[in-house]
């Protein structure tokens, strides 16, 4: 298998959310795809890599609210941004050119706006691997795919140059966080927010957890609340017919005080349409998820320090996708206006 080849397609993903950046594997679960038109039902599934199954719809605490999905996604993103110290286990499995692709790490952030994180993990397919790291000190945040591959550098500082005053408001104005949310947890989710229309969602217990589990489908139109950089600008653009990319997705998120909106799982799905006239099927494409929650994590400065490797010719500076076009509004924007 060419890792070339891999990181041009199978980091589909990154555009959805963690790349533009997690940059990771697009993967299919091995897993016969439902024959129901809507998503499969939440069902209770031990799952030996995560020990969380999903919402059992026949639970009694199963139970579809009237709050808007979308609300909760642009609160994750601001709890990612804004909430405190943590650090988890991180895996992914998915198939690529008829090849299953499996990504395990680690993840741990300072939290508390920051913007410190590092993230890394291995990537394998058969007996190619791909080492990953993606990192930030608040300042600069870097991102490798393999020793081979140029770093990426986005100035963070500079961003947040160009927030001015508005970045002490965050609370009050989501779109604020759009532009703190880079790398990690927070541009998965703002990924997640740009790219899919949050259309229900269910409050539930998995082994205990109480969870948010939202499902959204592509969007056809932009979000009424939306960031203005050319990273939100590709994320919420309209794919063409016969895109790759998972037409559905289901958020697992976590609802108690001690994992606010925590992102423990991420499933794609893709639609498939029949000409048969028989039902249209979804299939599973990806699997994304977040273990070992712990707050307990220990925080030290190098954590969050990348060292450009000796013979390292150029770094890629993608800065410029992640400056706002125009300035901020004055007054807050809200979902509906």
């Amino acid at each position: 298998m060419q890792i070339e080849r891999m990181n041009a397609s199978t980091f589909w993903l990154a555009s959805i959310g963690f790349v533009a950046q997690l940059c990771w594997v697009a993967v299919v679960c091995a897993q016969s795809p439902p024959n129901n038109p809507t998503l499969p039902t939440l069902t209770a599934t031990n799952d030996r890599l995560s020990g969380i199954p999903q919402i059992a719809s026949q639970q009694p605490d199963a139970t579809r609210v009237t709050i808007d999905p979308n609300q909760l996604v642009l609160n994750a993103i601001h709890q990612s941004v804004w909430g405190p110290a943590y650090g988890c286990k991180v895996y992914q499995r998915s198939r690529a050119y008829d090849q299953q692709v499996i990504a395990s790490g680690e993840y741990k952030t300072s939290g508390l706006g920051t913007g410190q994180f590092r993230r890394v993990t291995r990537v394998s397919s058969g007996e190619t691997t791909l080492d990953t790291i993606e990192v930030s000190d608040g300042r600069l945040m870097y991102t490798q795919y393999g020793v081979d591959d140029a770093p990426k550098r986005v100035n963070l500082d500079q961003v947040r140059q160009l927030l001015g005053n508005s970045i002490h408001h965050a609370g009050e104005r989501p779109e604020v966080n759009f532009y703190l949310a880079v790398g990690g947890h927070p541009e998965l989710l703002r990924s997640l927010y740009h790219r899919y229309f949050w259309y229900k969602a269910v409050t539930g217990q998995i082994r205990g957890y109480d969870v948010w589990q939202l499902v959204g489908r592509l969007r056809t139109e932009p979000p009424k609340l939306a960031g203005n950089t050319d990273f939100d600008i590709r994320t919420v653009g309209i794919p063409p017919t016969g895109s790759n990319l998972p037409t559905e997705v289901r958020l697992t998120l976590g609802r108690s005080a001690a994992a606010a909106y925590f992102p423990y799982m991420v499933e794609y799905y893709q639609r498939t349409k029949r000409v048969d006239g028989k039902p249209d099927t979804l299939e599973l494409r990806s699997l994304l998820e977040h273990t070992e929650l712990s707050h307990s994590v220990s925080i030290v400065d190098r954590d969050f320090v990348f060292k450009v490797q000796d013979g390292v010719k150029s770094i890629d500076d993608e800065t410029i996708l992640y400056l706002p076009k125009a300035p901020l509004a004055d007054r807050a924007i809200r979902l509906g206006q």
